[in-house]
């Protein structure tokens, strides 16, 4: 990107934010999508036994922004800009409606897109749309909320114009799919995996909120408060295991048994946990547990994503063969959830030391 002094930094932000200032007096109340009267949850589409299914206007600007603001920093193509019928439209939507996208996503760029999914930027606004702030924000943070709707404001008119009902109809085609499948096997799937990840699950239902791009990857979850953002291109076959997947992070994060047998099997052995490790066993177990919970309904065949999207093709490989050699065992209840991770990084020392290369699984060197 280019490179501009603090002056002109300072005249260029003064005059976005008093450009996105005056789109948003001219445009009230356009960053928020349409609720039903005497409703409490803008976007809801369909509630099951464990997930809230939503399709929201203001979560999925947020996305489109955030990914378009990415693409930005990157000189890539984004959206509006890229041709076909969307960048059509925008060309014919006046140039107020024009401007105030283009200096959104400019805001978005250097202020949000440029940190991570994980950062406190995209958190606090993530949590404040879904309504899952756990305590009303600190001044500071409310400040940056009211601006960051004041530049969702000013992109509104032409996203609402341009993207939004197709998004819409993507998003609510999706969650009509994926809840029909979790109506039909979530009462065999959720119970197992609450049992193998040895935590109950947290308050019900989740909310899961379906968006243009969750980056970096196409779906991510917060343990705390329970959150997953899901892609609307997530494929059909994927999206039963997806919603499922995101979901164990919520049983599965950093203090729970899972990571917890890992790390006390590592001290026992005087080794490290491999990064992702715990990540590539999260997939693997909840993989399976939808595996079998389909071939026990008559529908058998079923390919989980670690291997039908051959996820072991990249660093996670070095695990594959430790991982299926002792992790069976453990869901088929012929070992402990202690024993197995110690059974796991046990086979993955033993590799280390065969190939001679460290592996990801480092000596950890104890004095008394």
């Amino acid at each position: 990107m280019k490179r501009i002094g603090p002056d002109g930094q300072r005249m260029r932000d003064g005059l976005a934010l008093g450009l996105v200032l005056l789109l948003t007096a001219a445009a009230p109340g356009m960053a928020r999508g349409q609720q039903a009267p005497g409703s409490q949850d803008p976007g809801l589409v369909v509630t099951t036994s464990h997930f809230a299914f939503h399709s929201d206007f203001a979560t999925n600007l947020n996305d489109a922004l955030i990914a378009a603001g990415t693409a930005r920093n990157r000189e890539a193509a984004e959206l509006f800009h890229e041709g076909g019928a969307e960048e059509a439209c925008f060309a014919e939507l006046a140039p107020s409606a024009r401007a105030g996208w283009n200096l959104a996503v400019d805001w978005y760029a250097e202020i949000v897109s440029s940190t991570s999914w994980l950062g406190r930027q995209q958190f606090v606004i993530r949590m404040h749309l879904a309504g899952l702030e756990e305590a009303p924000p600190e001044a500071r943070t409310e400040r940056f909320l009211e601006i960051a709707e004041g530049v969702r404001r000013a992109a509104a008119p032409a996203y609402r114009a341009c993207r939004w009902p197709a998004q819409d109809a993507e998003n609510r085609r999706w969650i009509g799919h994926v809840s029909e499948r979790v109506a039909a096997h979530g009462a065999a799937i959720a119970p197992r995996l609450a049992e193998v990840y040895g935590r109950p699950w947290p308050d019900l239902p989740i909310r899961v909120d379906l968006v243009p791009a969750a980056l970096p990857v196409g779906a991510n979850t917060f343990s705390s408060p329970p959150h997953i953002q899901i892609a609307s291109t997530t494929s059909d076959q994927d999206a039963l295991e997806i919603v499922f997947h995101e979901a164990s992070h919520t049983i599965a994060a950093r203090n729970d048994p899972m990571q917890q047998a890992l790390a006390r099997a590592a001290d026992q052995l005087g080794t490290e946990v491999p990064r992702d490790l715990w990540h590539v066993v999260l997939f693997y177990t909840t993989g399976q547990v939808v595996r079998r919970a389909l071939a026990a309904a008559g529908e058998p065949g079923y390919v989980p994503y670690v291997d039908s999207h051959d996820l072991w093709a990249g660093r996670w490989g070095r695990f594959r063969n430790a991982i299926e050699s002792t992790w069976p065992a453990y869901l088929a209840g012929e070992r402990s959830l202690e024993a197995a991770a110690a059974d796991l990084l046990s086979a993955l020392k033993a590799e280390q030391a065969d190939d001679g290369s460290s592996g990801g699984l480092r000596t950890r060197i104890r004095t008394r």
